[in-house]
């Protein structure tokens, strides 16, 4: 079976649309989390590793990264300090961590970011994401 591509872009940066970092591992989370957030108004970015997310955060300047705790190549707790140590923008760019366990929830607290429980309701994830990063409302 061939390996899905690591990085997808929906509807490219669109000024008007803020971006949305999708950080997950699971092909298929992280395919339903970039469709909704992309007809939710947001341009998408996704990748499936914690490394190359970095990387795209450099790159593309994301107003908001949502990131599974648990990843193969490194946590999410590894993700935000290495954003934060980044300095400028990406050090003040809003995290939600993405978690099934109480350890995830308990390293999202000590680093400052807000966390969402795994299973999670897409109800309460697209409210955290327009608090954190609201999309322009259409005319």
């Amino acid at each position: 079976m061939a390996r899905r591509p690591c990085v997808r872009y929906l509807a490219g940066k669109m000024p008007d649309r803020p971006s949305i970092l999708v950080v997950e591992d699971d092909d298929d989370c992280r395919m339903v989390l970039a469709d909704l957030l992309e007809m939710s108004g947001y341009s998408v970015i996704s990748c499936g590793e914690a490394h190359r997310a970095v990387e795209l955060a450099k790159e593309k300047a994301p107003a908001l990264v949502l990131v599974d705790f648990m990843m193969p190549d490194a946590d999410g707790g590894w993700l935000v300090r290495s954003l934060r140590a980044e300095g400028g923008p990406l050090a003040d760019v809003p995290v939600v961590l993405t978690t099934g366990s109480s350890a995830g929830r308990e390293i999202a607290e000590s680093l400052g970011v807000r966390s969402l429980e795994k299973p999670f309701d897409m109800n309460r994830l697209l409210e955290l994401v327009r608090a954190l990063a609201p999309a322009p409302q259409a005319s």
